[in-house]
């Protein structure tokens, strides 16, 4: 009983902390629904057990005699549940131990396993208004889907448990303390909403400790990492990290000036995280084999994300929701299995320089704003190239668009007034007769019209708006093009014709030059990089970036290289990845 009141007053002054910090993060505030309990073993709130005589209590501690096939479903405050070292079993659905708006109860040395929730408590009312006193201590918690499940719940102290081969290890929202925790072999070590919490490094994934900084500025994060999170912090950095088999290998939420280089992030839930943070830098990591996106970002603004070799990862490589004015510049992206790059709000965003290519989804996607930059880029044996929708006066210039499997340029919904010049478009798959298409959208003149029914005017299908497909001189380069240039100045004598509002005026006949440019702008073989050594899944060499493609000039007088040799550089560089894939390329074509 001493050590529970030490506890206590451990608690109160660690969430006094972690309460006020919670007000310099924008976090959730709302009314839960209560959960329903679930069914198993009572602990009533009158301090009576119902559906067991494995549990012996004595006072208000409820001690396990024997091991439990069952759930234990606690109504009761202030109470010790003791598992004197004897197991709970689960049958991989329902929870272990079941708490909801309960406040100071003690579940200590249990053993949990083989349930979709090991513990799980929940607060109906969230933030609540009086601390819910919870510890969770000396337990070992294995074989769980989740572990423990701290759901929209505050006041929780877990202390000295080993959480061992579970699904996801803990999973949290705010206002909980973490000391002395063992995370071992865990799928994901941790997941983590939003909001503080207290975890310093005496908590450890496989062996290495954990990094939770609050409000931490000019650091670096020491280099036995095995988890980061960075919450209100800045001018971080963190470098030469492995961070493997957690809920987001990195997460950044309200952090500023932060550097993030020469990582490996590989087997996590999501690889980087950035939630409301802006002015990072990320360079120079390998981003691989992650269950959600590569780098994921939301409502992050002016943040830099260069030279990273991004693969193999679930959902995408890298996708940013809601964030505008980012960098997105010589990445090497690739064989993600979404999107390779997307973006639902452009503005004033550039996505330059990367090679993006066996995407199964689309090369480079984007949508809902003004003023993005996509240029530079090579985008090779993706499902759609370039995929665009309501996106408005955005320019897509000086592109390799090639081998795509659908169409080189998809457009849809309320899109208008994107420039479109001087790309190559060469050997995506013919569909519907061209590489380009925008797709037709339903138009509905009778909406105000006041006159007889019988004349008003019928829904009908109209093309996409109109954008501009040359600069008045020059447009783009399209393998397909069949017209002819009767005076050789290197442009079609007619139009490529996309529909009644979208052409291409001045269609090049001859694909663009390509110099390689190194960083500082001369010409080299290769460019420099800060990428961890190693081999990707094919076994190529990963040691050196990607040699990125510059446009030479925009003259018809220098555009004389042949398609075909225009990819001598994709096909020698990712000749194990094309080769790996080539069932895709034959289903596809």
């Amino acid at each position: 009983m001493r050590k529970t009141a030490v506890a206590v007053t451990l608690i109160s002054a660690l969430l006094i902390t972690a309460a006020a910090g919670t007000q310099l993060i924008c976090i959730i505030s709302a009314n839960f629904i209560p959960e329903t309990p679930p069914s198993g073993i009572r602990i009533n709130s009158d301090g009576t057990v119902e559906g067991t005589n494995l549990l012996n209590r004595v006072g208000n501690v409820y001690t396990l005699i024997s091991d439990i096939y069952d759930t234990i479903v606690v109504f009761r405050d202030d109470i010790v549940l003791d598992g004197a070292g004897y197991t709970l079993h689960g049958k991989g659905n329902s929870t272990g131990v079941f708490l909801q708006d309960r406040s100071n109860v003690t579940i200590k040395n249990l053993n949990i396993r083989g349930f979709y929730w090991g513990i799980k408590s929940i607060i109906g009312d969230f933030p609540p208004a009086t601390p819910k006193y919870i510890i969770i201590s000396g337990n070992t918690i294995t074989q769980n889907t989740y572990g423990i499940v701290l759901a929209s719940s505050a006041g929780c102290m877990v202390l000295e448990n080993r959480i061992t081969n579970n699904t996801i290890g803990a999973s949290m929202y705010s206002g909980n303390v973490f000391r002395n925790n063992r995370f071992d072999n865990n799928e994901y070590a941790l997941d983590d909403y939003s909001g503080a919490n207290d975890l310093d490094s005496s908590n450890t994934v496989n062996g290495k400790p954990i990094y939770y900084w609050f409000d931490q500025h000019d650091k670096t994060v020491p280099l036995d990492a095995g988890l980061v999170i960075l919450k209100n912090c800045s001018s971080i950095t963190v470098e030469d990290l492995k961070l493997e088999g957690n809920g987001n290998g990195l997460l950044l939420y309200g952090t500023t000036n932060s550097t993030i280089r020469s990582n490996i992030l590989a087997n996590n839930k999501e690889g980087i995280s950035l939630k409301e943070s802006f002015n990072n830098t990320i360079s120079g990591n390998r981003v691989t084999n992650n269950k959600g996106y590569g780098i994921y970002g939301y409502h992050s603004t002016s943040n830099v994300i260069s030279k990273n070799q991004i693969t193999l990862n679930e959902k995408g490589g890298v996708n940013l929701d809601y964030s505008v004015s980012n960098i997105i510049t010589e990445n090497d992206i690739a064989e993600n299995y979404g999107n390779g790059v997307f973006l639902t709000d452009i503005k004033d965003s550039d996505i330059t320089n990367n090679n993006v290519m066996l995407s199964r989804g689309c090369g480079i996607g984007f949508g809902y704003g003004p003023n993005g930059k996509v240029k530079g880029n090579v985008v090779s044996k993706n499902d759609v190239g370039i995929w665009m929708s309501n996106a408005f006066e955005n320019t897509v210039t000086f592109n390799n668009v090639t081998e795509n499997f659908g169409w080189a340029v998809y457009l849809e919904g309320d899109q208008k007034n994107n420039t479109i010049h001087h790309n190559n478009f060469i050997g995506n798959k013919i569909v519907v007769g061209l590489q380009v298409h925008i797709k037709m959208f339903w138009s509905y003149p009778g909406l105000n019209y006041r006159g007889p029914p019988s004349e008003a005017p019928l829904p009908e299908l109209v093309p996409g708006a109109g954008n501009y497909w040359d600069d008045g001189r020059e447009g783009n380069y399209w393998s397909d093009y069949t017209g002819k240039d009767a005076n050789g100045d290197g442009i079609g004598d007619t139009p490529y014709l996309i529909n009644e509002k979208n052409a291409d005026n001045f269609p090049l006949m001859l694909p663009f030059t390509m110099t390689i440019a190194s960083p500082e702008g001369e010409g080299s073989t290769d460019m420099d990089t800060d990428y961890p050594e190693g081999e990707d899944s094919t076994g190529a060499d990963i040691g050196s970036f990607p040699v990125v493609p510059v446009v030479a000039a925009a003259s018809a007088a220098v555009a004389v290289v042949a398609g075909a040799g225009l990819l001598v550089y994709f096909k020698k560089r990712n000749n194990a990845r094309i080769n790996k894939h080539s069932e895709v390329e034959q289903s596809s074509t």
